[in-house]
């Protein structure tokens, strides 16, 4: 099916898209992600069903340009940032990585300014498979080591080893990218101190541009979510986590990764442009299973199950398990919200004035209180946290929502 450019205009709106891969070799006990164990048979039945879902949303916004404005503009504005998360993108053969961006490209176009990031696990990478990704237009990289240490992946049940991060790193420098994420998980049960700083002093001996510290957070529904062991575990040990995150933070800021968001450092020009576009309330695609949109201050999500999924695509249905019109009020909880987890924080008098909001004095007092406990700091209008203050970001975003 062959779009004209006059649809790419309208899709220029979009600068950002993600494509979810939920194979994986194995199902992590913690992942709450809509994932599945792989089956190499599985892939093309569903790289299709992503391309239709995918085509299916250009037509949409061709139409709704054309209801519109009641014409089409033919100029298109390429997508700022292409995303493969999951699941496990790197489960994908190259020829597949390659066909679902050639497609891709026909409907959402792409240049080689538009940052594309790949996820892979350590044990998929390889120096052949990591030139084909960079030919193919990817270049940048988030590698899910997670820890150096065996006895946490084995606590994490993760496929790869230790020896297997440390290759993979070895095997990342020696590539074409320059530009790669390495994630890192602190918080796990029977993880200390001392070894959490063992995987960051190692992780930065790798030199990564980027580095996401992600504290283990518990779903009920989850393997880890039932075991009531790790649970009360994650409960005792709260003020263990606030000390790994609090030591990182600094440690990081000193190596030259400086702190954009909660989780996410990096080096100068190095911020994750997916990260970036979607934390500011651009308008972003998700297409797949389990996948989340942002357009037009609505939101919705894809159902999880890959049977369904293909069902209600087959049958020109979206496959949608939820869609919701975000309330002002419900957008400046979301405004707020982001703004405070950057490091830029947030205009307090131009956020009010947008959604005509007012502070109550008690909310000027908590504000106040942060402050005093070194939990927050004014930076002239901008009312920004501390890394103890980001520890407690969505409280806070509570407290300060008038009307709470």
């Amino acid at each position: 099916m062959n779009i004209s450019n006059n649809i790419l205009k309208k899709v220029g709106l979009i600068p950002a898209v993600y494509l979810h891969i939920p194979f994986c070799k194995k199902i992590c006990p913690f992942c709450s992600f809509a994932v599945r164990r792989d089956r190499a048979n599985l892939h093309g039945k569903y790289l299709q069903a992503v391309i239709d879902e995918i085509s299916r949303r250009a037509e949409m916004l061709k139409e709704n340009e054309a209801n519109e404005n009641g014409k089409i503009i033919s100029e298109s504005t390429p997508l700022k940032s292409i995303y493969f998360g999951g699941g496990t993108p790197s489960r994908l053969t190259l020829k597949e990585v390659s066909a679902l961006l050639d497609q891709l490209q026909e409907y959402f176009p792409w240049t080689a300014q538009t940052e594309i990031s790949f996820e892979m696990n350590p044990e998929d990478v390889n120096s052949d498979y990591l030139s084909g990704l960079f030919e193919l237009g990817v270049n940048r990289l988030s590698i899910g080591g997670q820890s150096f240490q065996s006895s946490i992946l084995q606590q994490l049940d993760r496929c790869h080893n230790s020896a297997d991060l440390r290759q993979a790193v070895k095997t990342v420098n020696n590539s074409p990218f320059s530009n790669w994420n390495l994630d890192l998980m602190f918080g796990v049960p029977e993880q200390s101190v001392a070894s959490f700083k063992n995987d960051v002093e190692e992780a930065l001996a790798g030199d990564p541009s980027h580095l996401s510290l992600y504290g283990l957070e518990i779903h009920e529904q989850t393997s880890f979510g039932k075991n009531k062991l790790i649970r009360k575990w994650e409960t005792e040990h709260q003020e263990q986590f606030e000390r790994m995150y609090l030591w990182a933070v600094e440690r990081l800021e000193k190596a030259g990764l400086f702190q954009y968001e909660v989780s996410n450092f990096s080096k100068n020009t190095k911020e994750g442009r997916n990260n970036l576009l979607v934390w500011s309330g651009q308008n972003y695609f998700g297409f797949g299973v389990g996948a989340h949109s942002y357009f037009q201050q609505t939101r919705w999500g894809n159902v999880r199950s890959l049977r369904k999924y293909h069902q209600l695509l087959g049958d020109k249905n979206w496959p949608i398990e939820f869609e919701e019109k975000l309330t002002k009020k419900e957008l400046a909880s979301e405004s707020l919200m982001l703004g405070l987890r950057s490091s830029e924080g947030i205009n307090i008098e131009h956020w009010l004035d947008s959604y005509e909001l007012c502070w109550s004095k008690e909310q000027v007092a908590f504000v106040q209180g942060l402050c005093d406990e070194a939990r927050a700091f004014w930076k002239a209008d901008y009312l920004c946290l501390t890394p103890k203050g980001l520890l407690l970001a969505d409280r806070i975003t509570v407290q300060l929502m008038p009307g709470n």
